[in-house]
């Protein structure tokens, strides 16, 4: 019997851990799996979670700090449980604030498990010499774009490019005109597609910078209704929130229609992350904005490497979805570029061209998705 610990830290971290278990099961039929995952990860066959992986979601180091102590408790109780479940491989998820405090204890403890990871962190970003630091404590690392593993392995550890899982998100199939004809909008009705965040921090930070956005249009005179993709669990919220606004609100986070709404937008606006990752794939031109506490931005841009915040602008090594961070995010900033966006058909031509070129950057191979790559570099160490 493979015995695998898994953990996952967030809700990005619990769908890549739900694609990853079924193709674990692919390869190890006898698998035991212990460890800490959410929703997603319990319904695709982790059996039951160490504590309730939300207690992980934090984001930001101004925001980690208060938390130290309630870290630390937990970092120990989910070495002692791997301790005790003594597996072939222990594999965490993104989180690294978490994962590799864990994986570090274990590697002191001699845990005999091969350590993995999945999602290398951003050393191209900022820290590079974190490169260094997990080759000491892991096994093998996972990464999602093509230009990381050699971050890693000229420091000796095992690494791969397994593909990001984005290229086998829905979005792809999402039926926009299908959402428009189930909430009674037209194929010609101007629709602003919101994409708020999936953490109260950033939906704290981001909506009242949104709600003044889409005011300031509508107090123009642009005739437009809002459609809000979320998680379930922030549904009623955002309904609150947004109530008051002089358009048509749909919130949307019935999972059966997520990737018609997100299809259904004209454009849209995203607060930075995955997400602007699958609109930009999806073809649907948009902007970014992200704001934070103001000691995490202080140190953070202070630390960065990168031009850009946008991975689909990383990844072309160029800006061409537009960029609001911190002090820049504004609604006089932001506001003539959607207008640009809205009325130039040109300007959302070259978005939706870059939609393809990312495609090609992403999928090393199209007929394998990047869980069963992932699956198979963990084979590789048995």
């Amino acid at each position: 019997m493979t015995k695998i610990f898994i953990i996952a830290g967030e809700d990005s971290g619990d769908q890549l851990g739900a694609a990853l278990i079924p193709a674990l099961q692919k390869i190890f039929p006898d698998m035991e799996l212990r460890g800490i995952g959410g929703p997603a990860m319990l319904e695709a066959g982790l059996p039951e979670s160490l504590f309730p992986m939300h207690k992980l979601s934090v984001m930001g180091i101004a925001e980690i700090l208060p938390r130290i102590p309630e870290f630390s408790r937990l970092i120990a109780q989910t070495v002692q449980a791997a301790a005790v479940f003594d597996p072939d491989f222990i594999v965490s998820i993104d989180a690294p604030d978490f994962s590799f405090r864990v994986q570090k204890q274990l590697k002191k403890k001699n845990i005999r498990a091969k350590k993995i990871h999945y999602v290398a962190p951003t050393v191209w970003a900022w820290r590079a010499g974190r490169a260094q630091k997990v080759a000491q404590f892991l096994d093998g690392i996972i990464c999602l774009f093509p230009f990381e593993p050699i971050y890693f392995e000229r420091e000796g550890l095992k690494s791969c490019f397994a593909g990001h899982p984005v290229m086998q998100s829905p979005v792809f199939k999402g039926d926009g005109a299908a959402f428009r004809a189930q909430h009674r909008l037209t194929e010609t009705d101007k629709v602003l597609g919101l994409f708020c965040g999936s953490r109260r921090s950033e939906l704290d930070v981001s909506i009242p910078l949104l709600k003044d956005i889409v005011s300031t249009f509508c107090a123009a005179g642009r005739q437009m209704s809002i459609v809000i993709p979320t998680l379930p669990k922030w549904h009623s919220f955002l309904e609150d929130s947004f109530k008051s606004l002089p358009c048509r609100v749909i919130v949307s986070s019935e999972p059966a229609e997520k990737w018609n709404a997100f299809r259904s937008a004209d454009i849209a606006i995203a607060v930075s992350g995955t997400v602007a990752l699958e609109i930009a794939l999806a073809g649907i031109p948009h902007v970014i904005l992200y704001k934070m506490n103001k000691w995490t931005w202080e140190i953070i841009k202070r630390v960065s490497k990168t031009k850009f915040a946008h991975l689909g602008n990383i990844l072309l090594g160029h800006l061409l979805y537009p960029e609001f961070i911190q002090d820049n995010a504004s609604t006089e900033k932001i506001i003539p570029v959607l207008e640009a966006l809205f009325d130039s058909p040109i300007e959302q031509k070259i978005q939706k061209e870059g939609s393809k070129t990312l495609q090609l950057i992403l999928a090393p191979n199209p007929n394998e998705n990047a869980a069963d790559r992932a699956a198979a570099f963990i084979k590789s160490f048995s």
